[in-house]
């Protein structure tokens, strides 16, 4: 067989079968229209599925509620994500450590070796240190929610097929994408799907920041107990510090102070690693990429979405 036979058998493997009929095509469509909308409420971007999400057939008495109720469902679908993100990040949490604890730990030492930071961490009491956790929330929030939308210029407001075909591999949309001779490139990102991108973002950054905060925190303990001995905790307080208690339970070598340290520099480390994940180079390449790649293949996978509701003859978003 020549090279041209062989291309031309390959161009028609990606035809569409001529022995289908209209019905046959249409339900296929349909099969892979619901496969692609429990493909992206599964994958925390609900808003790309065109009119699933809307409350219909209602009692009555509940209309008035419609919006409430839709709310709920869309708040119960983004949980459901969370619990799944935060679980996917924890298998990660590995690789992020040894990514990030070394800058961060060099970030952190020359602070944790002074007898002042221990000092003003000592005399925080419980409600003092929650209130500088709130402090960091609010601070790590505020550069995220102000960051973010600038984001949005790296992704794509037009598809090509190749890259739709791509992104498709693997996924529901494979079948139709591979088939489909003309796909829609137009992803018709509106005003909500614009919020549930930005939501994607806001909270994947979150929960590898929380994760991450936590990681240094523990590092800090063990760091502490080991490095910093009873006899520099005299020198620096006139006395060593008991043992902490955690439930009624003694934590040996860890005293209250060592905690409050490590909460603090947890937190410092927070604030510090969302500013360089997303302004430093090599650090965006690392943590911030991979985010923004998981939006641009939802972005190209609703193009073949769109294209298979053109199929089974449902309207499109304007």
């Amino acid at each position: 067989m020549t090279n041209t036979d062989a291309s031309a058998g390959a161009g028609a493997a990606s035809e569409p079968d001529p022995g289908l009929s209209a019905a046959d095509t249409a339900d296929t469509a349909d099969a892979a229209v619901a496969a692609a909308e429990r493909w992206f409420v599964r994958n925390g971007v609900p808003h790309f599925v065109e009119e699933h999400y809307y409350v219909a057939g209602l009692p009555a008495f509940l209309r008035p509620f419609a919006a409430a109720i839709q709310l709920a469902r869309l708040a119960m679908m983004l949980g459901f994500w969370t619990v799944r993100r935060v679980f996917a990040e924890i298998r990660e949490v590995g690789h992020l450590a040894v990514r990030a604890l070394p800058l961060l730990a060099l970030f952190g030492m020359v602070i944790f070796f002074t007898r002042d930071f221990w000092l003003i961490s000592a005399a925080l009491t419980s409600g003092w240190l929650w209130v500088s956790s709130a402090f960091f929330i609010m601070l790590i929030q505020a550069f995220l929610i102000a960051r973010l939308p600038e984001e949005f210029v790296t992704l794509p407001s037009a598809c090509t097929p190749e890259r739709i075909r791509a992104s498709c591999v693997a996924t529901p949309l494979a079948p139709l994408a591979d088939t489909e001779p003309e796909l829609a490139t137009d992803p018709a990102l509106g005003l909500g799907q614009r919020r549930n991108m930005f939501m994607y973002l806001l909270l994947t950054q979150t929960i590898q920041i929380s994760l991450l905060s936590w990681t240094v925190f523990f590092f800090y303990v063990v760091f502490g107990a080991i490095a910093i001995r009873p006899e520099v905790l005299k020198d620096w307080f006139g006395h060593v510090p008991p043992d902490a208690h955690l439930w009624g339970i003694r934590i040996p070598g860890v005293s209250s102070e060592l905690l409050h340290v490590a909460f603090l520099l947890a937190g410092l480390s927070a604030l510090y690693f969302a500013i360089t994940a997303l302004t430093d180079a090599v650090y965006r390449r690392e943590f911030f990429d991979r985010t923004l790649a998981e939006l641009d293949k939802a972005i190209h996978m609703r193009c073949a979405y769109l294209t298979a509701r053109s199929k089974c003859g449902k309207s499109l978003p304007r």
